[in-house]
């Protein structure tokens, strides 16, 4: 027997087979399978935490001062006063008299 016919009697088959109701697509529908959010209690007080923080960062106004003239808000002493990203320090407040942002630390010292 050639190649040729041994392929096309496997062909007639997988059709006859298909057709007959050996390949069920039904069987893996998503009505059998719903899809469940399963939250954890601790999952959900971080998604209502994360809810909050970003509810307060969409009514945060900034002052026409700070727009005007580029002020950065004051920080007080030992919170972080900067931010690194690779070898660029971004300023994220101004410390109060007689301290300056530590460079390492990033907070006012």
């Amino acid at each position: 027997m050639s190649r040729s016919y041994l392929g096309s009697v496997a062909l007639v088959l997988l059709l006859l087979w298909v057709a007959h109701g050996g390949f069920d697509v039904a069987a893996d529908s998503p009505q059998e399978f719903p899809f469940k959010h399963s939250y954890q209690p601790h999952e959900k007080e971080l998604l209502e935490e994360l809810q909050n923080v970003l509810e307060k960062l969409q009514h945060k106004t900034v002052s026409t001062w700070e727009k005007k003239f580029n002020q950065v808000p004051k920080c007080s002493f030992g919170e972080p006063c900067a931010v690194k990203k690779g070898a660029r320090i971004g300023k994220l407040c101004d410390c109060p008299r007689r301290s300056a942002c530590n460079t390492f630390l990033l907070k006012c010292l």
